[in-house]
């Protein structure tokens, strides 16, 4: 059974006691979750419970007006800034004054949204809850999860043996020993994890990163997506503003439908040893030919076709123009390892030698002599 520890801001009693009866009838109706109620009854009494670091809440409900001041008092958005600044769970805010909500908190996404408390359905509430419990995201990055204790166990048994690497580098700034650290602590944590049965959202970091182009965007460009191949040690943006290279290396990313034959006739219960379905597998697994790579469907970026053949360079200054004007759009960045297969299949693809064509028939024939 999962349980759930939820913090719930509310001021008002009665309204608390609504919140108990709700969640006890809840648990009766869920037989593989468990909601366990706690209550911080305004500001102050919240922000010591989330400050307690043996309270390990797996969401928060908080109302604005802390102070029963008949919506004038918005101290609720104290509440939410320290679990935004401090903390990492869902919280919902449910208030009689959703328009007191600050507006630089008001950001909705799956893990955080505002309702009117006369509207909102608890139950889609507390579903919400139990949803994103389920993923893992929160055993990995709450209070004590897995990457803190990751953390720990690189920084003792494997930073720790090789740090005067760093310390007697005289040839880094401090800020470039950090960034070098960084990426040596996230290598180590790479090799912690399995790499098998990856999630097809793994695929994409959203949004960019970085904050100029780079290599792996995926980008909209004059109607049409395409992914950014220039080598990085090319397209990287130096301290001076300027680059390796003069011109953008574009290649098309093109739509399922306009390359796998009767793509339009699948459908979700298509059976698998449909025809026109191994034909799209073969797609799927980069097995219908060098010259294409298949993306896979992330929220508003549909699947696609990376096709080799159907390139082209954009010089950088047009491209930064355009990125200004909003005529070129930054989707998104593939992520490692996608990105470094995409890049070997690219690199074998405009080096593979090929090999003189035999007559087959007249092979045949010497075979059987």
């Amino acid at each position: 059974m999962e349980e759930l520890k939820i913090l719930i801001v509310e001021d008002d009693k009665g309204k608390r006691d609504d919140y108990s009866r709700f969640i006890k009838a809840y648990n009766l109706d869920k037989e593989d979750c468990n909601i366990i109620e706690e209550f911080g009854v305004d500001k102050n009494d919240a922000i010591d419970k989330l400050k307690n670091p043996e309270n390990k809440f797996d969401g928060a409900i908080v109302d604005l007006d802390l102070e029963g001041s008949g919506g004038t008092d918005s101290s609720g958005n104290e509440v939410v800034t320290e679990i935004k600044e401090n903390l990492r769970f869902p919280t919902f805010v449910i208030t009689g004054t959703p328009q007191n909500l600050s507006k630089e908190l008001n950001v909705p996404s799956t893990i955080f949204g505002v309702f009117e408390r006369d509207d909102v359905d608890l139950d889609n509430v507390f579903d919400r809850f139990y949803e994103i419990k389920r993923t893992g995201i929160l055993n990995l990055l709450n209070r004590n999860g897995r990457i803190e204790e990751l953390i720990q166990n690189i920084f003792w048994n494997h930073i720790s043996t090789s740090l005067d690497n760093w310390t007697q580098d005289r040839k880094r700034t401090s800020k470039e020993k950090e960034d070098s650290l960084l990426r040596y602590t996230i290598l180590h944590m790479l090799e912690y994890l399995d790499e098998k049965n990856y999630h097809p959202s793994e695929f994409y970091i959203t949004k960019p990163i970085k904050e100029s182009i780079y290599t792996g965007d995926i980008v909209e460009y004059d109607g049409s997506r395409y992914i950014v191949l220039t080598p990085s040690c090319d397209i990287v943006l130096r301290d001076d503003g300027s680059r390796n290279t003069r011109r953008i290396l574009f290649c098309k990313i093109k739509g399922l439908s306009d390359e796998v034959k009767n793509y339009e006739l699948l459908k979700n219960d298509t059976g698998k040893s449909n025809g026109n379905r191994l034909r799209l597998n073969r797609f799927v697994g980069n097995n219908s030919g060098g010259n294409f790579h298949f993306i896979p469907k992330h929220n508003e970026i549909e699947a696609g076709l990376i096709d080799f053949q159907d390139k082209t360079t954009v010089s950088v200054a047009t491209v930064e123009r355009k990125l200004d004007n909003k005529e070129c759009v930054r989707l998104a960045t593939v992520s490692m390892p996608f990105l470094k297969d995409i890049i070997s299949r690219y690199s074998n693809y405009y080096a593979r030698q090929g090999s003189p064509d035999f007559d087959v028939d007249e092979i045949f024939e010497s075979l059987f002599e």
